[in-house]
């Protein structure tokens, strides 16, 4: 099986998995300081951020 990996420029990002048709509902997923990828809790589609993005610290 393939895994299905986007790289990611932003912090927070959306997922609906194939889009609002085929997909399952929109969630945002954002990274925590430390986090290098997000898997998408519905479709397992992972989020990998792109060297040299700061996620910070938040507050």
């Amino acid at each position: 099986m393939v895994k299905d990996v986007v790289t990611v420029n932003s912090t927070t990002i959306a997922c609906e998995g194939k889009g609002p048709e085929s997909g399952h509902p929109k969630v945002y997923l954002t990274f925590k300081p430390g986090d290098q990828e997000i898997v998408c809790p519905y479709c397992s589609k992972t989020f990998v951020l792109a060297e040299g993005v700061d996620v910070g610290h938040g507050h």
